[in-house]
């Protein structure tokens, strides 16, 4: 029988390279609530594509995931194959505004990947909150209900400089 040069990754190799911080590009900001300042606390994201991108790279045929309904209430389910066996982890998530049953869907998905460690590096970023001038602007120069995302990533260096 022949040998293969192919190396099986650990499971601890897996999930470190699940928790492998996002690039910049691939995150997403949306408003989270306003202050009484008239600050906007936003929140840092991405999208379950991108999650769905990370499991695939990483872990290739090796994950599934089932949903199941509560009311309106979406638990996932995710399963990975580590060291030979289906290890699974599950969070949920109400419908959303956007679609709100394939919003549910979609974030149920991208929190229980969280417990994986996909993404998990966003929590860290704490509290960011933006003034009204970190919008982006529509064709008529007015500012819109979107944060900026680089006036976003601005505020978080500032928070964790020593020298703001």
């Amino acid at each position: 029988m022949a040998k293969s040069d192919v190396k099986v990754k650990k499971g601890v190799d897996l999930l470190f390279e699940l928790s492998r911080p996002f690039d910049q590009k691939d995150i997403e900001w949306r408003v989270g609530r306003l202050t009484k300042t008239g600050d906007t606390m936003v929140l840092a994201y991405v999208n379950v594509r991108t999650v769905q991108d990370r499991l695939n790279e990483v872990m290739g045929c090796d994950w599934q995931c089932k949903h199941i309904n509560y009311g309106v209430k979406t638990i996932c389910h995710l399963g990975l194959k580590l060291d030979g066996e289906w290890v699974w982890r599950s969070d949920g998530a109400g419908d959303t505004q956007f679609e709100a049953d394939k919003g549910g869907i979609s974030d149920a998905l991208k929190r229980a990947s969280v417990a994986f460690g996909v993404g998990r590096h966003l929590y860290d970023l704490g509290n960011v909150f933006i003034k009204p001038t970190d919008f982006k602007k529509n064709k008529k120069g007015e500012y819109t209900k979107i944060p900026d995302p680089q006036k976003c990533w601005e505020r978080v260096r500032q928070k964790n400089s020593d020298f703001s």
